[in-house]
């Protein structure tokens, strides 16, 4: 896993009349996928510095969680400065032949947050690279329905799988108060079959932004993440069902993956709502 830090570019180009041109393939997707080029947003040198210092303090723990498991690891992770957008992804690099994570620093301001996002941001990676069918290359892709409760699942899952804490760490970091984030829950939880019946009817969906995976409305979780939530629980179904540990699932050819996807949330439909409950520790679920 190699690392490329494109920060301290950023902080001795202040005008960024330079900056983007370190990585022009990257900041084409970022621009056309992720943030508004004429977005005017900055960020002090020193949230810069420590949130990138942070990263790559952090990304030895991580590189050792994928290796313990047996996964490969990303080609390389890029740090950069974004629009505050988005935590990030992976993209395609043509000159490379290789899907590559890049992290927008800004996103990142507590530690768990680099634990728990930069996991899950290394796993779109080595899903995208053994299955690519599920990576985009428009903007109709990148927001259909079925295609994102897919990948943020696995990448999901995954995570609650390689950090050993519980859902909610793996769906938050500490981004939320836990009291808050277990109101969140416990209301996914609740809402389990009307969310399973709303994606089966919206998998062919695709609009501007997914409304399941942004942070819209804090009240209403289909507007708040809740595409997370049901991604990770359809996940750990398949996990249990099918006996698939996480290289297994990365592996999963893509027609396979969405099929029982699809059944999985049709049997969510026609089951009542889970009693709201706490939830569950321990690394596999």
């Amino acid at each position: 896993m190699d690392i490329l830090d494109l920060t301290p570019v950023y902080i001795r180009d202040p005008e960024h009349e330079h900056y983007e041109a370190t990585y022009p393939a990257l900041f084409r997707h970022y621009f056309r996928f992720w943030a508004d080029v004429q977005d005017d947003t900055a960020y002090p040198d020193e949230v810069v510095r420590e949130n990138a210092r942070r990263i790559r303090e952090r990304l030895p723990l991580i590189r050792r969680r994928l290796t313990r498991t047996g996964l490969p690891l990303p080609d390389l992770v890029v740090l950069l400065v974004g629009k505050g957008t988005t935590n990030g992804h992976a993209f395609w690099d043509p000159a490379r032949q290789a899907f590559v994570v890049w992290l927008p620093v800004e996103a990142y301001a507590t530690r768990t947050q680099v634990d728990i996002f930069v996991t899950h941001e290394c796993l779109h990676a080595l899903h995208y690279t053994h299955q690519p069918a599920f990576y985009f290359t428009d903007e109709r892709e990148q927001h259909l329905v079925g295609r994102q409760l897919i990948t943020e699942g696995v990448a999901t899952w995954g995570t609650r799988v390689l950090s050993a804490g519980d859902d909610i760490q793996a769906l938050w970091a500490d981004y939320l108060a836990p009291d808050a984030a277990q109101r969140w829950y416990r209301q996914c939880q609740y809402r389990e079959q009307e969310m399973a019946q709303r994606l089966l009817e919206e998998w062919e969906e695709s609009r501007e932004t997914n409304p399941w995976f942004s942070m819209w409305d804090a009240a209403d979780v289909t507007r708040y993440r809740g595409g997370y939530y049901m991604g990770l629980q359809v996940m750990r179904r398949l996990h249990q069902r099918h006996a698939l540990d996480l290289p297994a699932l990365l592996r999963l050819d893509a027609q396979t993956l969405e099929a029982w996807t699809l059944e999985v949330l049709r049997e969510m439909a026609s089951r009542p709502p889970a009693a709201a409950g706490t939830p569950r520790k321990g690394g596999i679920p």
